[in-house]
């Protein structure tokens, strides 16, 4: 039996799409994380929210700093 030769480019391609697929979904994630912090604002407005939002930014900010730091250490 014999095997079937292995396109790399091809694969690092789909590697690629998944990686930027995967992105793309924690993007939407913080998005709607920040969309459901800003309603309980709404909710309740005697609860301050200052530093909730504050600190989902730098979250937000570190996870993008920390993919693109892998990115270009990668390549």
């Amino acid at each position: 039996m014999r095997r079937k030769r292995v396109d790399w480019d091809e694969e690092m391609k789909k590697s690629e799409k998944i990686r930027r697929r995967g992105f793309f979904y924690t993007l939407g994630g913080f998005a709607l994380a920040l969309f459901w912090i800003l309603g309980a604002r709404q909710m309740q407005r005697n609860y301050s929210f200052g530093p909730v939002i504050i600190l989902f930014f730098f979250v937000a900010a570190g996870t993008l700093l920390f993919t693109v730091l892998a990115r270009r250490r990668k390549k």
